[in-house]
């Protein structure tokens, strides 16, 4: 993995978080956490109880990852509660 690879990914999840920092509060963002399963193989543990898993490059491309889908998940049941 290259400078420019981890330089990317940060630059990525710093991207997603001001999407997600308006919707979660400090504790739940402090307490999500990424777990690596073996080459390119990622977990992402977030709010609520929220779990995914994928590929990403590194720690910081699977934060990104994993609060985009958070973020499309939280706005797919938004979008059923409105709908009722």
């Amino acid at each position: 993995m290259s400078d420019l690879d981890i330089t990317f990914s940060r630059t990525l999840l710093a991207a997603t978080m001001e999407g997600v920092r308006p919707v979660t509060t400090v504790v739940e963002r402090k307490a999500a956490w990424v777990y690596g399963l073996g080459r390119d193989q990622w977990e992402f543990h977030g709010p609520d109880g929220f779990y995914w898993h994928g590929r990403a490059g590194n720690a910081y491309d699977a934060r990104a990852k994993g609060w985009d889908a958070w973020l499309a998940h939280r706005n797919s049941v938004q979008d059923c509660d409105n709908t009722v």
